[in-house]
Protein backbone atom coordinates (compact mmCIF):
# COMPACT_ATOMS: atom_id res chain seq x y z
CA UNK A 1 0.00 0.00 0.00
CA UNK A 2 3.04 2.24 0.79
CA UNK A 3 4.47 1.63 -1.99
CA UNK A 4 0.86 2.79 -4.30
CA UNK A 5 1.40 6.02 -2.67
CA UNK A 6 5.12 6.68 -3.48
CA UNK A 7 4.82 6.27 -6.90
CA UNK A 8 3.51 9.02 -7.99
CA UNK A 9 5.26 11.42 -6.27
CA UNK A 10 8.46 9.82 -7.60
CA UNK A 11 6.77 9.94 -11.60
CA UNK A 12 6.79 13.77 -10.97
CA UNK A 13 10.21 14.01 -9.75
CA UNK A 14 11.39 12.62 -12.82
CA UNK A 15 9.18 15.03 -15.30
CA UNK A 16 10.81 17.47 -13.53
CA UNK A 17 14.39 16.41 -13.52
CA UNK A 18 13.62 15.46 -17.09
CA UNK A 19 11.92 18.78 -18.21
CA UNK A 20 14.26 20.90 -16.36
CA UNK A 21 16.98 18.84 -18.97
CA UNK A 22 15.15 19.15 -22.43
CA UNK A 23 14.79 22.66 -21.50
CA UNK A 24 18.67 23.56 -21.44
CA UNK A 25 18.54 21.72 -24.79
CA UNK A 26 16.50 24.56 -26.55
CA UNK A 27 18.16 27.68 -27.27
CA UNK A 28 17.35 30.44 -25.68
CA UNK A 29 19.60 32.93 -26.02
CA UNK A 30 17.70 36.23 -27.72
CA UNK A 31 14.30 34.98 -27.70
CA UNK A 32 12.76 38.38 -27.36
CA UNK A 33 14.32 38.47 -31.41
CA UNK A 34 13.59 35.05 -31.88
CA UNK A 35 10.08 34.80 -31.15
CA UNK A 36 8.28 36.67 -33.90
CA UNK A 37 10.54 34.10 -35.85
CA UNK A 38 9.35 31.12 -34.35
CA UNK A 39 6.08 29.20 -35.38
CA UNK A 40 3.41 28.65 -33.08
CA UNK A 41 3.57 24.82 -32.53
CA UNK A 42 7.84 25.99 -31.43
CA UNK A 43 6.02 28.95 -29.37
CA UNK A 44 3.61 26.95 -27.82
CA UNK A 45 6.11 23.83 -27.21
CA UNK A 46 9.11 26.40 -25.91
CA UNK A 47 6.17 27.85 -23.49
CA UNK A 48 5.50 24.16 -22.33
CA UNK A 49 8.79 23.34 -21.69
CA UNK A 50 9.55 26.66 -19.28
CA UNK A 51 6.50 25.64 -17.51
CA UNK A 52 7.89 21.83 -16.70
CA UNK A 53 11.37 23.93 -15.90
CA UNK A 54 9.17 26.13 -13.35
CA UNK A 55 7.55 22.96 -12.13
CA UNK A 56 10.72 21.90 -10.04
CA UNK A 57 13.40 23.62 -8.32
CA UNK A 58 13.64 27.12 -9.10
CA UNK A 59 16.99 27.40 -7.78
CA UNK A 60 18.20 25.02 -10.58
CA UNK A 61 16.81 27.21 -13.26
CA UNK A 62 19.25 28.87 -15.51
CA UNK A 63 19.35 32.28 -15.85
CA UNK A 64 18.88 32.30 -19.77
CA UNK A 65 15.81 30.15 -18.57
CA UNK A 66 14.70 32.86 -16.11
CA UNK A 67 15.09 35.59 -18.38
CA UNK A 68 13.14 33.33 -21.11
CA UNK A 69 10.56 32.29 -18.85
CA UNK A 70 10.23 36.20 -17.50
CA UNK A 71 9.90 37.28 -21.18
CA UNK A 72 7.35 34.32 -22.25
CA UNK A 73 5.34 35.46 -19.37
CA UNK A 74 5.35 39.08 -19.16
CA UNK A 75 6.73 40.43 -23.03
CA UNK A 76 5.74 42.62 -25.47
CA UNK A 77 3.85 39.80 -27.56
CA UNK A 78 0.61 38.66 -28.25
CA UNK A 79 -2.23 40.67 -26.51
CA UNK A 80 0.48 42.38 -25.07
CA UNK A 81 1.80 43.69 -28.04
CA UNK A 82 1.70 47.43 -27.81
CA UNK A 83 -0.87 49.32 -30.25
CA UNK A 84 1.06 52.54 -30.31
CA UNK A 85 4.39 53.63 -32.48
CA UNK A 86 7.30 55.47 -30.52
CA UNK A 87 5.73 58.96 -31.92
CA UNK A 88 2.10 58.50 -30.56
CA UNK A 89 1.96 60.91 -27.83
CA UNK A 90 3.53 63.91 -30.41
CA UNK A 91 0.69 62.76 -32.98
CA UNK A 92 -2.07 63.02 -30.18
CA UNK A 93 -0.70 66.22 -29.12
CA UNK A 94 -0.56 67.53 -32.51
CA UNK A 95 -3.95 66.52 -33.48
CA UNK A 96 -5.83 68.06 -30.46
CA UNK A 97 -3.95 71.54 -30.69
CA UNK A 98 -5.12 71.46 -34.30
CA UNK A 99 -8.59 70.09 -33.03
CA UNK A 100 -8.67 72.83 -30.50
CA UNK A 101 -7.19 75.65 -33.20
CA UNK A 102 -10.45 74.52 -35.52
CA UNK A 103 -12.94 74.93 -33.03
CA UNK A 104 -11.14 78.67 -31.87
CA UNK A 105 -11.45 80.09 -35.48
CA UNK A 106 -14.73 78.07 -35.71
CA UNK A 107 -16.05 80.16 -32.62
CA UNK A 108 -14.31 83.76 -33.79
CA UNK A 109 -15.58 82.72 -37.38
CA UNK A 110 -19.05 82.72 -35.90
CA UNK A 111 -18.52 85.64 -33.85
CA UNK A 112 -17.92 87.73 -36.50
CA UNK A 113 -20.52 86.63 -38.90
CA UNK A 114 -23.33 87.71 -35.88
CA UNK A 115 -25.12 90.94 -35.65
CA UNK A 116 -25.20 93.65 -33.34
CA UNK A 117 -25.06 92.91 -29.71
CA UNK A 118 -28.44 92.78 -27.98
CA UNK A 119 -30.13 95.66 -26.21
CA UNK A 120 -30.30 94.03 -23.05
CA UNK A 121 -26.23 93.89 -22.71
CA UNK A 122 -26.34 98.00 -22.29
CA UNK A 123 -25.80 99.50 -19.27
CA UNK A 124 -28.80 101.76 -19.37
CA UNK A 125 -31.07 98.71 -20.11
CA UNK A 126 -29.60 96.85 -16.91
CA UNK A 127 -30.32 100.40 -14.96
CA UNK A 128 -33.86 100.69 -16.30
CA UNK A 129 -34.25 96.68 -14.97
CA UNK A 130 -33.20 97.33 -11.55
CA UNK A 131 -35.99 100.39 -11.26
CA UNK A 132 -38.25 97.71 -12.94
CA UNK A 133 -37.26 95.10 -10.13
CA UNK A 134 -37.82 97.96 -7.15
CA UNK A 135 -41.31 98.91 -8.15
CA UNK A 136 -42.46 96.02 -8.40
CA UNK A 137 -40.54 94.58 -5.35
CA UNK A 138 -38.97 91.57 -7.06
CA UNK A 139 -36.56 89.48 -4.51
CA UNK A 140 -37.78 91.83 -1.22
CA UNK A 141 -36.19 89.53 1.03
CA UNK A 142 -32.61 89.61 0.08
CA UNK A 143 -32.42 90.79 -3.86
CA UNK A 144 -32.85 94.01 -4.96
CA UNK A 145 -36.21 95.48 -2.96
CA UNK A 146 -34.69 94.21 0.33
CA UNK A 147 -33.93 96.94 2.99
CA UNK A 148 -30.42 98.23 2.81
CA UNK A 149 -29.92 96.36 -0.13
CA UNK A 150 -25.88 97.45 -1.50
CA UNK A 151 -25.40 95.66 -4.58
CA UNK A 152 -25.16 96.35 -8.42
CA UNK A 153 -28.30 94.33 -9.14
CA UNK A 154 -28.90 93.40 -12.83
CA UNK A 155 -25.77 95.61 -14.07
CA UNK A 156 -23.20 93.41 -15.17
CA UNK A 157 -20.17 95.58 -15.92
CA UNK A 158 -19.43 99.33 -15.57
CA UNK A 159 -18.52 99.14 -19.60
CA UNK A 160 -21.33 100.48 -21.98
Amino acid sequence: MLRNLARPAIRATQRRCASTASASEIPLANLELRWKTLSANEQSSLTKQLEQAQAGDWTKLTLEQKKAAYWVAFGPHGARTPLHGPNHGLKVFAGTTGVVAVGCALFFWIRSKGGEKPTTTTKQWQEAQNEYARANKINPISGISSEGYKGTGYVASSKN
